[in-house]
């Protein structure tokens, strides 16, 4: 290439690859726009000509929740009288992340101490935690998580009578 004089020799300029995108890569991306608002108007004239429908058949047997649903805030504050249940792990990890929303209690509060006993079997010291509960109803929770094999046989004077959490079988 000849050099012109006053121009820099170093500086070089190309025309023919100025170029954003290539032809064909446009030819595409207006193809896709024209399929995707075609789609478009297609779908919204089916919702209107058929409407929305449920995608669940009303054949199938309604909702039924694993536990009763509380109906009122005493239900829910209330200690249940029977803690079996049929949660899975899942279930029950779903059910205690619930954070109230509210930040004061709308009722007086007595603060409570809950007590888990992890045993293989019968509980050996259980008379004596018997004498440590007493006179203090209402001032505590006991959970007994036990193996599922074992079956307690507490007497419904006991303070663990129907207090077992039944374990699953890892």
């Amino acid at each position: 290439m000849p050099m012109e004089e006053g121009k820099d020799p170093t500086v070089v300029i190309r025309t023919n690859q100025s170029r954003v995108l290539p032809q064909r890569l446009l030819q595409l991306l207006g193809a896709f726009l024209v399929l995707c608002v075609t789609f478009s108007i297609i779908s919204i004239y089916m919702i209107r000509y058929f409407g929305v429908h449920n995608v669940v058949p009303l054949s199938l047997p309604s909702f039924q929740p694993c536990v009763e649903e509380p109906t009122s805030l005493e239900k829910w504050i209330r200690a249940p009288s029977n803690l079996l249940h049929t949660m899975t792990d899942k279930e029950l990890l779903w059910r205690a992340s619930f954070v109230p929303r509210i930040k004061k209690y709308p009722f007086t509060r007595v603060p409570k101490i809950a007590f888990m006993f992890l045993t293989k079997g019968p509980l050996p010291l259980a008379p004596i935690w018997e004498r440590f509960f007493k006179g203090h109803e209402g001032l505590y929770s006991i959970y007994i998580h036990s193996l599922p094999s074992f079956q307690v046989d507490f007497p419904s004077s006991s303070v663990f009578y129907r207090r077992r959490i039944p374990s699953q079988v890892c």
